[in-house]
């Protein structure tokens, strides 16, 4: 929620920004109905709350059984030590993201696919800054941020409208093929094939199959002798 409060400000500015600038401006529903009573500052004062729980809610019994004991004694001093060096960690992340986020909407359109590369990488990984995962975890990461990302590239480059978006893109379907991808690589290169059958992948795997069936169902069957599709074109 505190990353949320940063991120989606950044969406805000993008309609501000829009609105000032651009010629033809596609701006949300949602600021156009609270633009008069909407302030810049309020987001931080929500984010720096909830930043200060969720690292306290982090820090579990370490933090949580320790604030009741005196002062004096060091595994008080030690958690509160550990919750300011991460809550430091955590605001600097906000910064750099909110930063990210106003370049991204002050440069042209243009420039904007590759920071758009950037922002989704601090969306999906984030909170890897207060917490870590494993490799699954991270090949998973890394396939969601490259599907937006190919999202967005074809969105800018057939027009930026709203009309533009791929909404038939099989998004589960490149997701799972280049997460099953990027761990095939990373079982090969470590001669471990049993990363494949782990129990993690089954589920993602499964997940990305149920979410995405309609398109699963769609590219499976385009896929038909050329002989019988003389066209060749992608439907």
């Amino acid at each position: 929620m505190s990353f949320w409060c940063i991120y989606e400000l950044g969406y805000i500015e993008n309609d501000v920004v829009g609105e000032k600038f651009e010629n033809k401006a596609i701006l949300s529903y949602n600021y156009k109905s609270y633009e008069i009573s909407f302030g810049f500052w309020q987001p931080w004062l929500w984010s720096l709350g909830l930043s200060f729980l969720g690292i306290v809610t982090l820090a579990k019994d370490r933090t949580l059984e320790s604030l009741i004991i005196d002062f004096p004694f060091d595994g008080y001093s030690d958690n509160l030590l550990w919750i300011s060096k991460e809550l430091i960690y955590w605001i600097v992340f906000l910064v750099v993201l909110r930063i990210l986020f106003y370049i991204y909407n002050h440069v042209n359109k243009q420039s904007r696919v590759w920071l758009y590369l950037l922002l989704q990488t601090f969306r999906y990984c984030g909170f890897l800054v207060v917490l870590s995962t494993n490799t699954v975890g991270l090949m998973l990461l890394a396939s969601s941020i490259l599907t937006r990302s190919i999202q967005y590239i074809l969105y800018r480059y057939l027009g930026g409208k709203n009309s533009s978006w791929p909404m038939d893109f099989p998004r589960y379907f490149f997701c799972l093929l280049i997460y099953l991808i990027l761990l095939g690589i990373i079982a090969a290169n470590d001669r471990d094939l049993n990363l494949l059958l782990n129990p993690q992948v089954l589920l993602i795997s499964a997940f990305c199959l149920l979410r995405g069936s309609k398109h699963f169902y769609k590219v499976f069957s385009q896929f038909i002798p050329v002989s019988e599709d003389g066209t060749n074109q992608i439907i």
